[in-house]
């Protein structure tokens, strides 16, 4: 059942107990708002970033957001290897008309070394100058300025990579930046979004439980692990004022009675000897969390990469650790079902045939987060996930391999800056006929994207699922 008509859902309304209604708070996204992810190495990782594109779709799956990633490797205020600022915004930033700019730089500007004022100077001019740019071409576009990820000092002795007999710790560096950052937020009424503080508190409470998983999330000390990615989303989607509840139900059981429902339409409930079913049209999708059930590599192939196909008899120890001390399920992802008064003691929950686990009717009682556990909601849900990441692979390939190479800025990179001699023969400023197959190209990588986004959009769209509570005799 693909659609449901407008009559058909005052039907289940009518007949059934519930609702489905957004969330009491306004979630800072709009209907129609273009999002551009804009940062460096961490950005272009694509982990957080399609995190919190899935959480959007799989949450809000009738709000209309688009989403464009661009970030780039090594990028500072003032660019880097993909060119210098004022290009980095005409090429990746401008042409997609973005109200809404996620802004995450710092960690490169910083330099890798103990604090130099020279150095804070540039970053200081330079995001100035960045956003009199935003705002000059996009007069209407909102800001969310982020603060730096942490250098890993935690599950490590502290240090500089690039300053080796240095005291001190470049993480405090980075904290230094990002108060600058708050600053200026509160000045020119920016969003502010702090990445730092969330993953160091992570990083002390799992350095507690277990070092060598601990040091797992930010692997190499600089780019956090696609686990480490989940407490980036969590804040700014929080930060954002996203819900925690994906669905709630309450069922009495005694007298079949269905109490307070949130999002969701709750119909046809009966009691057949003893078993309890009845059907339930939700207006949201549980969170699918990308590295749970798989290990993603730090950064994907520089290709059409697909999203992997969950193993859930996997659980992959770092991301569980991270789930478990950034509460993720409490902040983010809570799908409830409560039954009380059941008779007998133990029970079987199957959705749509398929059996989800064996719950005492105690658990039942005190609530089951269904979130937790393989739903046929869960498997449509990680196929959002994958058509969300795919759907920035099409986009990262044209760009990042036709685009920026076939340009004539793809330089040979070193850390700080890109020499000056381009490795690839044509140059699409001075060749009209080069320049215009690039953009054909790169119009076709575009249709591409807009169909998967399509198809991205239509898989996330809730449908009707039937459960049952089986008692069980032993």
């Amino acid at each position: 059942m693909k659609n449901i008509s407008g009559l058909a859902m005052l039907m289940l309304v009518i007949l059934g107990v519930g609702r489905i209604a957004p969330a009491a708070n306004p979630f800072f996204l709009k209907n129609g708002d273009r999002v551009c992810f804009y940062g460096y190495s961490i950005t272009a990782q694509r982990y957080y970033t399609t995190d919190v594109e899935t959480y959007i779709l799989t949450h809000y799956p009738k709000l209309k957001v688009k989403f464009v990633n661009s970030g780039i490797g090594g990028d500072r205020v003032t660019g880097g290897w993909a060119g210098p600022i004022d290009l980095r915004l005409k090429r990746d930033v401008f042409p997609f008309k973005p109200n809404v700019i996620v802004y995450l730089l710092g960690q490169n500007d910083a330099g890798y070394k103990p604090y130099s004022k020279p150095t804070f100077d540039i970053y200081r001019r330079g995001l100035a100058h960045i956003l009199r740019s935003l705002r000059s071409h996009l007069p209407n576009v909102r800001i969310v300025l982020i603060n730096s990820t942490p250098w890993d000092d935690f599950t490590h002795s502290p240090g500089f990579m690039l300053d080796r007999k240095a005291k001190g710790s470049y993480n405090d560096v980075l904290i230094r930046y990002g108060q600058y950052n708050q600053q200026l937020a509160k000045r020119d009424h920016l969003f502010l979004v702090d990445f730092n503080a969330p993953l160091v508190a992570v990083l002390k409470k799992a350095v507690k439980v277990n070092l060598k998983l601990a040091r797992m999330i930010i692997p190499g000390r600089i780019h956090p692990s696609a686990a480490g990615h989940l407490v980036m989303a969590q804040t700014l989607l929080k930060a954002w004022g996203a819900p925690a509840t994906v669905t709630s139900v309450g069922i009495n059981a005694a007298d079949k009675h269905v109490g307070k429902s949130v999002n969701t339409t709750v119909s046809a409930l009966a009691d057949t000897r003893g078993t309890l079913s009845w059907r339930q049209l939700d207006g949201s999708l549980p969170m699918p969390i990308m590295s749970l059930h798989d290990k993603w590599p730090l950064f994907a192939p520089q290709r059409l990469w697909p999203a992997r196909t969950p193993n859930y008899k996997y659980t992959n120890p770092v991301t569980a650790l991270v789930i478990k001390e950034c509460g993720f399920y409490h902040a983010l992802d809570r799908e409830t079902l409560r039954v009380t008064h059941l008779s007998a003691p133990k029970y079987q929950l199957r959705i749509d045939g398929r059996a989800v686990g064996m719950f005492s009717s105690t658990d039942l009682a005190h609530g089951i987060n269904l979130a937790r556990f393989v739903t046929p909601m869960m498997t449509q849900a990680y196929r959002v996930l994958a058509l969300a990441w795919q759907r920035t692979e099409v986009r990262f390939t044209g760009w990042q391999q036709v685009q920026l190479p076939m340009a004539n800025i793809f330089h040979r990179p070193t850390f700080f800056h890109a020499p000056r001699g381009p490795i690839f023969p044509v140059d699409t400023q001075s060749n009209p006929a080069a320049h215009a197959a690039v953009q054909k190209i790169m119009r076709g990588f575009s249709a591409l994207e807009r169909v998967v986004a399509h198809v991205e959009r239509q898989a996330a769209q809730p449908v009707p699922h039937h459960y049952t509570l089986v008692p069980m005799n032993s």
